[in-house]
């Protein structure tokens, strides 16, 4: 057998229809070790690139659910960095009668050669198999170590991608840091055999998905990758294609250390529908349902302000087959690109809040919480850090869930910062001596200020009961201390996004009026507490420009 006419292979990249005619296919029976064929992917940019593929073996064809075909590649494409993740799902075609290209599989799984170049591939007949429209989960069953699709997020700055990589390295994930890539800036073209393309997670300015290649197409149906993104089964993802920047060259093949490609998502031209054991399947046309999040952050002094908007793929009404929303991980991203960028630098010490909007289907108001922020920070973005804890924390209440389907309709945070720290601390109190049940006490709060050292007062009004004992009486008064904050760049602290829930005891929220409270509590006081003695009376007094610290005691006579 020989290779692929010039003609034949120019034909194939220059594919012009969107919806893609079927191309003829070799059943692994026919495959034959020592036949010379062509391998089909993007190394640069969106056009499709040859190379050389030489059939080294069959293996496993007794087992065809774990037959794999062994090949060895060549060529310019790939003689420099052998493959990785994002080549999964390369088309080989060999010439079949008269030399016309059939297809044989796909590229799959690496196994641990240096250099990159002898890998296994997925026979077609295995590909194919998997339907677009599978009825139930498919279980993805053990086998050789495949081409894991690592994520891709696009959108983040440099420092901060690196850190949710790194945050996902400790986590035994994979998360590559990418360009944000522009929907404008390139023109991928329809997808045909060896485009890149992506199954997304989410879409819009935080983009998340895994890069592959197109395995092959017919009409509107697409395979890709040769094998499982999660083995779930139904999907609702997003198919896009994809720009590839350039293929990273690390040929020592390991799970953490490997060649791959870098890549932006582009558009979104379909749905993916389907993920089982050898591929992932989608459809042109309609983009899946979903619901948006939307992140604003807005710089109290210098009037700055960002919005990003991101499309967030809805599985509730498949079932949920991955176990987990992607809103953990795209939201704790927006929340902390958007608190790190809003102000023209880092200071240490920030003034800020942020408020959480989550709009359900399943109940007329929306869930919402608010929470404000000092942060006396000894690391830059502290206020992003501590933002986007509390938001992780919102996603988890959401995630355990379990009496019920929630539909989300939209999420929608509002970010606020301001450099510096306006802070003051009690540094005593006074109050009249006596008062009389049922009346108001009026207590005198005498406060420095941080920084300045000016001095101020403050005054909070304690209403004593009716029935509140006689005789003398202690005061107490409590502000709340200024918040540590966290590091968005440091993957230590952005590590709750990556960790798996542990089952617990508790079922949490028994039902969506009960979710909503418990979503309403994440909401913090950050003012001064007063507390008469065994509780008989109390109040609080919040200072919403500053955070007021300390304690102070007062003594008086109830009458």
């Amino acid at each position: 057998m020989r290779r692929l006419p010039i003609a034949a292979v120019a034909a194939l990249l220059l594919a012009p229809a969107v919806a893609q005619a079927a191309a003829p296919v070799m059943p692994l029976a026919e495959v034959r070790p020592g036949a010379r064929c062509t391998g089909l992917t993007v190394v640069r940019g969106t056009q499709v690139s040859s190379f050389d593929v030489e059939i080294l073996d069959v293996v496993g064809a007794q087992r065809p659910p774990a037959a794999r075909i062994l090949v060895r590649l060549s060529g310019p494409a790939v003689d420099a960095t052998g493959v990785g993740p994002g080549f999964s799902g390369s088309p080989i075609l060999c010439p079949g009668p008269g030399g016309a290209p059939r297809t044989v599989g796909a590229i799959s799984e690496t196994i641990g050669e240096y250099g990159g170049r002898t890998v296994l591939a997925t026979p077609i007949e295995q590909i194919l198999a998997q339907p677009p429209d599978p009825p139930a989960a498919v279980p993805s069953p053990p086998g050789s170590r495949r081409l894991a699709a690592p994520l891709t997020i696009a959108g983040l700055r440099p420092s901060l991608a690196a850190s949710f990589a790194r945050a996902a390295r400790r986590a035994g994930r994979v998360l590559i840091g990418s360009p944000a890539g522009s929907r404008a800036s390139f023109d991928a073209g329809p997808l045909v055999q060896g485009s890149a393309a992506m199954a997304a997670v989410t879409s819009g300015d935080i983009s998340i998905g895994a890069l592959g290649t197109v395995a092959y197409v017919d009409g509107p149906s697409v395979w890709m990758f040769g094998h499982a993104l999660d083995g779930a089964g139904r999907r609702s993802l997003f198919l896009q294609d994809a720009f590839v920047h350039t293929v990273v060259n690390n040929p020592v093949v390991l799970d953490e250390v490997s060649t791959y490609k870098l890549s932006s998502p582009g558009r979104d031209v379909g749905t993916i529908t389907s993920d089982g054991p050898s591929a992932v399947v989608g459809r042109l046309g309609a983009p899946p349902p979903g619901f948006e999040l939307k992140v604003t952050a807005r710089d109290e002094r210098g009037g700055r302000s960002t919005t990003s908007a991101t499309r967030i793929a809805e599985e509730e009404d498949v079932g949920r087959p991955a176990g987990i929303s992607p809103l953990g991980l795209a939201a704790a991203a927006a929340v902390a690109e958007a608190a790190s960028g809003v102000l023209p630098g880092a200071p240490a010490r920030q003034m800020g809040a942020m408020c959480v909007r989550v709009g359900l289907r399943e109940l007329r108001r929306p869930l919402r919480f608010c929470n404000s922020y000092a942060v006396d920070g000894k690391v830059p973005n502290a206020l992003a850090g501590a933002a986007v804890t509390d938001m992780a924390a919102a996603v988890a209440l959401l995630e355990s869930f379990r009496f019920g389907t929630l539909h989300l309709t939209g999420v929608q945070v509002a970010l606020r910062a301001r450099p510096g720290l306006d802070q003051a601390f009690i540094t005593g109190a006074s109050a009249p001596r006596r008062v009389r049940r049922g009346r108001v006490l009026r207590v005198r709060m005498r406060l420095r200020h941080v920084d300045s050292g000016a001095r101020s007062r403050r005054t909070i009004r304690v209403r004593v009961p009716r029935d509140a004992p006689r005789g003398r009486q202690t005061l107490r008064l409590a502000g709340t201390p200024a918040d540590e904050g966290g590091d968005p760049d440091d993957p230590g602290d952005v590590s709750i996004v990556f960790e798996d829930p542990e089952a617990e005891a508790d079922p949490g929220p028994r039902s969506v009026q009960e979710l909503a409270g418990a979503f309403a509590a994440l909401g913090r006081f950050d003012g001064v507490t007063a507390i008469l003695s065994g509780g008989a009376a109390g109040a609080k007094l919040r200072d919403r420009r500053l955070r007021i610290t300390g304690q102070a005691r007062v003594r008086v006579t109830v009458r």
